[in-house]
């Protein structure tokens, strides 16, 4: 019997890393061409930032009678271990100069937007040529899928630590409907200090090329909650409740996005009645053929309002 319900999760888990599209999310960000140009963006600004130590070195270097050796600086330095098993000190890859100058520029989107101008702000508070911004797309697609997987790893952090009070008996287990409700609401006050321009990012990521690593992250999001409010069902349930928790998010997301009530009471209201509807669904052949039709009208719905959103707050 364990064996049997061991192989209908692995069935389930692999049906839905098809649907999430994961063979299309596992390309590469990057084509060549844009690796050798992200790989000519760091040349330069390393050039850029030797420029002034240079000129300093020649101005050092006329006063040879006044050489003295340089001290070490103090504290750790950061390395990296090759293949080789050799360090090398100061070391920083692509992608770490890429996550901390997407980081920084995240300050930067209220007032620019999800665009190459808060990127290029964000590498100038790190001390880097705004040429740096040329190792993103200039339709700020990077940018603002960063921020969503920022925001899904800090949703997953708060679950877990949830769960580990539970467990540990310092707090008591919430009935499924206020978990799904209170999960749904703490990711989504975390667009609080960007909606304004949300609706611009929502409008990127429903670019064809951004769809595959958009849905990836939220139908990853949405497996983490229902995982964490202690999902066991190894039916068909397990692929119905995903698609209406999916369906509630978006919709509520719609919803926050024109909303203008208190601290968003309007939305929360809202959330908490689709909370209620979706757990007194029985599970029918009804229920799955509405939670379809709900999905695809949710998207399409959803397609037009952003463009419409978007175009308001660029008429701003």
């Amino acid at each position: 019997m364990a064996a049997a319900v061991a192989a209908a999760r692995s069935l389930r888990r692999a049906g839905w890393r098809l649907w999430r599209g994961r063979a299309v999310v596992r390309c590469q960000l990057y084509q060549p061409q844009r690796a050798l140009q992200a790989s000519a963006v760091l040349r330069r600004v390393s050039d850029e930032q030797k420029e002034p130590l240079a000129s300093s070195q020649q101005q050092f270097d006329s006063h040879p009678t006044d050489h003295q050796p340089e001290k070490e600086p103090q504290g750790p330095r950061p390395s990296y271990t090759g293949q080789g098993g050799q360090e090398s000190e100061d070391y920083e890859s692509e992608e770490q100069l890429q996550h901390r100058i997407l980081t920084a520029a995240l300050e930067f989107v209220p007032q620019h937007g999800w665009t190459a101008e808060a990127i290029a702000e964000g590498a100038k508070t790190l001390g880097l040529s705004v040429a740096a911004a040329g190792m993103f797309h200039s339709d700020g697609s990077e940018l603002i899928l960063h921020f969503v997987s920022q925001c899904n790893t800090k949703l997953s952090e708060l679950l877990e630590q949830e769960q580990k009070l539970v467990q540990l008996g310092k707090a008591e287990k919430k009935p499924t409907d206020q978990f799904l409700r209170d999960a749904v609401e703490a990711r989504l006050r975390m667009l609080i200090p960007y909606i304004e321009k949300w609706p611009q990012a929502l409008s990127i990521l429903l670019l064809p090329h951004n769809i595959p690593s958009s849905l990836n992250l939220l139908t990853s999001m949405i497996d983490d909650i229902w995982q964490y409010a202690g999902d066991q069902s190894t039916d068909f349930n397990w692929y119905t409740r995903r698609a209406v928790l999916t369906g509630i998010y978006n919709t509520t997301e719609l919803v926050m996005m024109q909303d203008s009530s208190p601290d968003f009471e309007e939305t929360w209201r809202f959330l908490e009645n689709r909370v209620a509807d979706a757990m007194n669904m029985g599970n029918t052949a009804n229920q799955v053929q509405s939670t379809g039709e709900a999905v695809v009208q949710g998207l399409m719905g959803a397609a037009v309002t952003i463009r419409n959103l978007a175009g308001l707050n660029q008429r701003r």
